[in-house]
C-alpha cells in the first residue's frame, strides 16, 4: 500500500550555492518515484543562475514566485515575474539569472527527476569558500548531470534594440555591470 508523503519547509535540505543562491529540495527522486523533482531556488540581487544549456534527459519547467527573473528561451532573454512560467522540453536551450535588485524566488521542475539535487550539491560544493572552480571542473559536473551548455543568442526580448555589450560574466556566474540598469 503507497501512502502520502509530507514534507515541511523548515525540514527541506538546503543548499547553498555560492554567496547568491539558495536552493531548498522540497520532491526528491525518492519522493516521487523518480517522476519528478521539485525544488524551490531563492536568488539574492545580481546572482548568476545558469548560462543556457540543454538536457537531453529532462525537462525543466520554472515557475516565478517572486521579483523578476532573467529567463532565456533559447532565443534569447526575457523578464519573467510572479506567476510566469517557462516551460523546457528536452534539448530545449534555456537559462536564468537574476539581474535585478531583488530577490527573486521560482519553483524549479524537473520530470524525470534524474537526481538533480546531485548537481546542485556538486555546485554548492565548487563554490563552497569563495572557491572559483575551473572550466574542466563545471564541465565535468554538469556533463555528469546531462546537462550542456551552448552558444545562444544574447537578445533582448524586453529591450529588442537595447542590447548592451558591457555585459560580461564572472568566473562565478555572476554578472559585472558597469553601471547599475533599471528597467521598469
Amino acid at each position: 500500500m503507497s501512502h502520502a508523503m509530507f514534507r515541511a519547509y523548515a525540514d527541506a535540505v538546503k543548499a547553498e550555492i555560492g554567496t547568491a543562491t539558495t536552493t531548498r529540495f522540497i520532491a526528491l527522486a525518492e519522493t516521487t518515484d523518480g517522476r519528478f523533482g521539485l525544488f524551490h531556488h531563492s536568488m539574492l540581487p545580481g546572482a548568476g543562475g545558469a548560462d543556457p544549456h540543454y538536457h537531453s534527459r529532462i525537462s525543466e519547467s520554472f515557475y516565478v514566485l517572486t521579483g523578476e527573473v532573467r529567463l532565456h528561451d533559447g532565443t534569447g532573454w526575457r523578464t519573467a515575474r510572479a506567476g510566469d512560467f517557462l516551460h523546457v522540453p528536452e534539448n530545449a536551450v534555456h537559462g536564468f539569472r537574476n539581474e535585478s535588485d531583488s530577490l527573486v524566488e521560482m519553483l524549479i521542475i524537473f520530470t524525470p527527476a534524474e537526481h538533480r539535487e546531485g548537481y546542485f550539491e556538486g555546485l554548492a560544493a565548487l563554490l563552497a569558500d569563495g572557491n572559483r572552480p575551473s572550466r574542466e571542473e563545471m564541465v565535468a559536473l554538469m556533463e555528469k548531470y546531462d546537462q550542456f551548455e551552448v552558444d545562444a543568442p544574447d537578445t533582448d526580448h524586453d529591450h529588442p534594440h537595447g542590447n548592451d555589450p558591457s555585459h560580461t560574466h564572472g568566473p562565478d556566474g555572476t554578472h559585472h555591470h558597469p553601471a547599475p540598469h533599471h528597467h521598469h
